[in-house]
């Protein structure tokens, strides 16, 4: 049972992050004692709702049953039920309308205030937004290189292998083409075989063994393979591995396509 308790306490790390995830848990369980003793009415619509989810999160045998069978990687997803920003704001805007007329209410609002400077988080930024390059608010390499999969469909999927950057774009875009590995080659959702794992972390190296990444492909039926050239070092062609360039998007992609059999045998000869 003890490492279920562990599980339960990773789990919970990952939710609140930081420092500033730490505080923000703190104001939130303050809040929600205050919202418990409060009146009836806010115990009954804010507090027990919470409380019921954070009784279920913290079960250790729910954890074991339902958190490691069906939300292996995503459990702490659970704490997004909890109105935390709600919450605090709730409580601590009813406590400052409390203090009207007293001369703690205006101490309230500064400490209130510092608390917002301090904890948080500039988020329209350059880490964080960009001006869209299409419609579909994705990268246009993305899109080109999944329109250029699709134009030479052999069957109604493709399995291909993408430089990391472009995992979650191809995967909103296109199902018709897959990918071998996605976000859980980092541990995300769910494990990935031995092979995922070794292209993954080939394809994360400025210089991958290229003779390493074809075998795996050609293992996992991957007809197309698609290199970052600003970033990964290619210095070989990659023929003699049965792969052949089709194109370059935006001068940066390489796209790759496995050599039919017979023209393959031309290639050698």
């Amino acid at each position: 049972m003890s490492n279920f308790l562990g599980g339960v306490w990773n789990e919970f790390i990952n939710f609140i992050g930081g420092r500033s995830g730490a505080f923000h848990w703190i104001l939130y369980c303050v809040a929600l004692i205050y919202c418990f003793f409060c009146t009836k009415r806010t115990r009954k619509i804010i507090a027990f709702p919470s409380i019921l989810i954070l009784l279920f999160f913290f079960n250790p045998i729910f954890y074991k049953y339902i958190g490691t069978r069906f939300l292996q990687g995503i459990y702490w997803r659970l704490m997004w039920m909890l109105p935390i920003v709600f919450i605090i704001a709730f409580s601590f805007t009813d406590i400052i309308y409390k203090c009207r007329g007293s001369a703690l209410r205006p101490v309230l609002v500064f400490v209130v205030a510092i608390c917002i400077i301090c904890t948080g988080k500039k988020i329209f930024g350059i880490e964080t937004y960009t001006e869209k390059e299409n419609n579909y608010k994705i990268s246009q390499a993305a899109i080109e290189i999944s329109d250029l999969v699709q134009s030479n469909l052999l069957d109604w999927k493709e399995t291909i292998i993408v430089p990391n950057e472009l995992l979650c774009d191809i995967r909103q875009y296109s199902c018709a083409v897959g990918l071998l590995y996605g976000r859980n080659a980092e541990g995300f959702i769910s494990e990935i075989d031995e092979d995922e794992a070794t292209v993954y972390q080939e394809m994360s190296k400025n210089n991958p063994d290229i003779a390493l990444i074809t075998n795996i492909a050609k293992k996992n039926n991957c007809r197309y393979i698609v290199l970052n050239n600003e970033f990964h070092k290619i210095n070989q062609d990659l023929t003699v591995y049965g792969y052949e360039k089709i194109t370059t998007i935006q001068s940066k992609y390489i796209v790759y396509r496995i050599i039919p059999e017979n023209n393959l045998e031309r290639v050698n000869e």
